[in-house]
């Protein structure tokens, strides 16, 4: 191992090589390849659940949901994931996961950014709450505000004439429900 007594009477290239090749090592050892999203909560039972996104390939994500450190369930989304944030959307004390995905739908067959919306069913399962073909203008991306209880949806979404515009909306029912748009 080179240390700096070892490289005294050395070249000054060589000491420069040598400082180069530790700093790509360690720089190379603090960067991840975590292709994964995710959120931790606390559970009513005192134990820690977590919601993973994980990332198979450019096309192919799957959520997994996990209590206390063991797998309870997962749901695949065969579509690329831009975001993916968690917050209880409901107000019934279990989050709920906001996924945007980019897809085209039945009526819209361009691909887009969509909003999707998972519960945990029963407090384990993943399971869908509402899979957005489209908000009142094209998504082009969504933040959760976590100010209150029930948390709402930021959205940033593109008028007609091209400029972009925030809106609120808060989850009821089956689907999102409009607030207001933000002033800039």
């Amino acid at each position: 191992m080179m240390t700096p007594q070892s490289l005294r009477g050395t070249s000054p290239f060589r000491r420069r090589s040598s400082f180069v090749c530790i700093a790509i090592c360690l720089l190379a050892a603090s960067c991840t390849t975590d292709d994964a999203m995710h959120f931790h909560y606390a559970r009513k039972d005192g134990q820690r659940g977590e919601v993973r996104l994980e990332r198979v390939n450019d096309s192919l994500y799957v959520l997994r949901h996990s209590i206390g450190g063991i797998p309870v369930s997962e749901w695949e989304l065969p579509y690329p994931v831009y975001r993916m944030e968690g917050g209880d959307l409901t107000g019934d004390g279990v989050p709920e996961i906001a996924v945007g995905v980019i897809k085209p739908t039945r009526y819209f067959p361009r691909p887009g950014r969509r909003l999707f919306l998972f519960k945990l069913y029963k407090g384990r399962l993943i399971r869908p709450l509402w899979l957005g073909s489209r908000l009142a203008r094209p998504l082009v991306d969504f933040r959760l505000v976590r100010d209150s209880v029930p948390a709402r949806i930021l959205t940033t979404e593109r008028r007609p004439d091209g400029t972009l515009v925030q809106a609120l909306y808060r989850q009821q029912g089956f689907g999102l429900v409009f607030e207001r748009d933000i002033p800039q």
